[in-house]
């Protein structure tokens, strides 16, 4: 099959949740025969198209920062990729082409370059705001509320990362029949092969530090739990912008010997063996869409997740409480401090969740989402042939 990936951000040029599992579910089909090209702003330097891992890497614009300082995502550069797109018309035909659903304005113009090549439309949903939008954009969230509700008719076929998504998408209005739950993976084998450090932490993270992800509130509940525990230990891996802010809030609550900020750290295998040198993983996040890739992560490593029940955080279908994770039932540092408190001091807990997390991960290795995608798309492209 000839595919076609189509998200504005493009990895490794930029890392994220959205990019990462196009990058791993491509080189994995290209590895299988298949031709596949990955397309969206250029990230980097040289022709518009250029060919790495097996991969056909092809530019449509300029590539543009996705967020303002303030951590949101940028209108100007989702109405700059929406025009970016509309080059799609100039391409050849595809088998079928698979969009990331973010920053929705590109889905019109793939749409009609679809329905003039005769090629199936698919997108990958990763999240369904709702009522959401008017507490993101205010009043305007009415147009962001429209345009989600409208788009969801455009795809042929959707894949969406989790259950909830799922059943958000057909709460929205999608149709059933047209909606597939495929989830975000990891590359178990290989993590499962780094060896971790000698040196040790309590807790992590890893991720952007943005507003949503509440990075913030973790390194309060760190700053509750050094009364219990004086000499626990952080690392915070990543990078974004509300790292300025967490180090003087890390600062004035008399943490910052207790908490190593990394930065972002460009080798995967780095950065798995400092998530391998904790005990705990934290996922403050209320805003995860269901899916979550460092979810998977952490459990691979051997470590449980404290994570916030929110509408539009982690599916609870990913986490078995008291096996691979467990849940604060809402955003608070005092709950998350009293959470990791008593799990850091019940070893044998720990032990068991270590085991079980490992085997829950296992199931999401990127191999079998691979195997996910490509039967979906071998089906998608045999209905449309029966069609025609």
């Amino acid at each position: 099959m000839k595919i076609g990936f189509v998200y504005d951000a493009i990895y490794p040029y930029q890392k994220g949740g959205g990019e990462r599992r196009i990058y791993e579910v491509a080189r994995r089909l290209s590895a299988r025969g298949h031709e596949v090209h990955i397309i969206g702003m250029k990230g980097w330097t040289g022709a518009d198209s250029i060919k790495s891992d097996g991969l056909i890497y092809r530019s449509l614009g300029r590539s543009i920062p996705l967020y303002h300082s303030s951590g949101r995502r940028s209108i100007s550069e989702a109405l700059e990729f929406g025009l970016q797109a509309l080059r799609l018309l100039g391409f050849e035909h595809f088998d079928v082409l698979d969009c990331g659903q973010w920053p929705y304005f590109h889905l019109l113009p793939a749409r009609a370059f679809c329905w003039l090549s005769s090629c199936p439309m698919v997108v990958s949903w990763y999240e369904i705001w709702g009522r959401h939008w008017f507490e993101y954009l205010g009043p305007l969230g009415f147009a962001g509320a429209l345009v989600e509700k409208a788009f969801v008719h455009l795809p042929n076929r959707i894949f969406a990362v989790s259950d909830a998504t799922r059943r958000d998408l057909i709460e929205t209005g999608a149709r059933p029949h047209l909606v597939e739950m495929i989830p975000n993976g990891i590359d178990y084998k290989r993590i499962c092969s780094i060896l971790p450090p000698a040196s040790k932490y309590h807790v992590s993270y890893i991720g952007r530090l943005k507003n949503h992800k509440n990075v913030d509130v973790l390194v309060e509940a760190i700053a509750l739990a050094k009364i219990s525990i004086p000499d626990i230990s952080a690392v915070i891996i990543g990078d974004g912008p509300e790292k300025a802010m967490l180090l003087e809030k890390a600062g004035s609550l008399g943490v910052a010997e207790n908490i190593n900020f990394t930065g972002a750290i460009e080798d995967f295998d780095d950065a798995i063996r400092l998530l391998k040198s904790s005990l705990l993983f934290v996922n403050a996040s209320t805003k995860e869409g269901g899916g979550s890739i460092t979810l998977f992560e952490a459990n691979a490593c051997g470590l449980p997740v404290i994570a916030v029940k929110s509408p539009h955080g982690i599916d609870p279908n990913l986490i078995r409480e008291g096996e691979n994770g467990y849940f604060v039932d809402e955003l608070s540092a005092k709950k998350i401090a009293d959470k990791l408190v008593a799990l850091l001091a019940d070893a044998e807990a720990m032990k068991a969740n270590a085991l079980q997390a490992k085997t829950m991960a296992a199931q999401y290795d990127w191999d079998v989402v691979a195997d996910q995608h490509e039967n979906a798309y071998q089906k998608i492209v045999i209905a449309r042939k029966v069609k025609e």
